[in-house]
């Protein structure tokens, strides 16, 4: 039951700690088989499977577990999940999505969002839903449930932060002309985006090793690319977030959710001891070095309300012995 401390996690060390992070994070990790108990959200009910290794061999064939791990679960106080495609499906929010979120609030599991979206679009997007607060840009930004902006990644110069992020982007197109600025680049702050489609995963990995020449960090999600400040990630961003505001919370007490090479921070095991991924997130198999321990059934949205069923139920439960 340890608390968010800062030990390892600051921005500065996390570079040199990439290639040992991604020895453990394939190394010697069962999967465990979470059936779901049908539950309030309107969705049909459905199992959670067990993931196996994600990594670029063959998945090991999935071990059934016949009792759920109830135990994992029954704790749970907070979701941190991403948006696109995690809470999303096919792009919308259902409305089986908002009442599993009401449905959530009402039971007293908050849920935090964490997006690679820009500031200006979580900004309004985080005052209409009924969740405890946002992180956009992967970590640069949170806005509290009461209106509250908060930096996460301090930027003394906007305007030069700005100008720099534009060279860079300027330094990448001179080796892929094809890429494009994103619609919602004018309203960041801490990072830069351009389309992710069409780019292959080789692509992505030349871009990734080019960002780090010029100093700027690199990821990307299913829907952008994104140039950011070094050591700058949901992981690191959540992390201050829960020990700024919600001290009181365990990482036992928190389930992180995701389902991009973006959310890949939010399932290393030593902060995030609980995780899940939405079924989509198997389309990253080979590229993910920290996988999630859960897996749902279902895609997108309906395997976050796969999830929320799961937990309403575990709720139910407990408050019935």
């Amino acid at each position: 039951m340890g608390g968010w401390g800062e030990g390892g996690m600051g921005r500065g060390g996390r570079q040199g700690r990439q290639g040992r992070q991604g020895r453990q994070g394939r190394q010697g990790r069962r999967k465990d088989k979470l059936p779901l108990p049908p539950a309030p959200c309107p969705l049909p009910p459905a199992p959670l499977s067990p993931l196996s290794p994600l990594s670029p061999t063959p998945p090991l064939p999935p071990s059934p577990m016949p009792i759920a791990p109830i135990n994992s679960f029954s704790n749970i106080r907070l979701i941190a999940t991403d948006m696109d495609g995690t809470l999303t499906q096919q792009g919308k929010f259902t409305s089986a999505l908002l009442q599993a979120l009401e449905n959530l609030a009402a039971v007293g599991i908050k849920v935090v969002i964490v997006t690679g979206r820009s500031a200006g679009w979580v900004s309004g997007l985080s005052s209409l839903m009924p969740i405890a607060g946002a992180i956009a840009e992967n970590g640069g930004i949170f806005y509290s449930s009461n209106s509250q902006t908060v930096a996460l990644t301090p930027i003394p110069d906007l305007v030069a932060h700005r100008q720099h992020l534009a060279a860079a982007f300027a330094q990448l197109q001179t080796h892929f002309p094809q890429i494009r600025e994103s619609a919602d680049n004018r309203f960041r702050i801490t990072d830069w985006t351009f389309d992710v489609a069409s780019l292959t995963s080789g692509e992505l990995l030349s871009l990734s090793n080019l960002c780090q020449q010029l100093n700027w960090g690199f990821t990307y999600s299913n829907v952008q690319c994104h140039i950011k400040p070094l050591g700058q990630d949901k992981a690191v961003g959540l992390l201050q977030v829960l020990r700024e505001y919600f001290p009181g919370y365990s990482p036992q007490q928190v389930v992180t959710v995701g389902d991009s090479p973006n959310d890949e921070s939010l399932f290393d095991q030593r902060y995030f001891p609980v995780s899940v991924g939405v079924a989509n997130v198997m389309e990253y198999a080979n590229q993910l070095q920290h996988q999630p321990v859960y897996i749902t059934t279902a895609s997108e949205g309906a395997g976050f309300c796969e999830l929320s069923n799961y937990l309403l139920q575990t709720v139910k439960i407990r408050n019935n012995t």
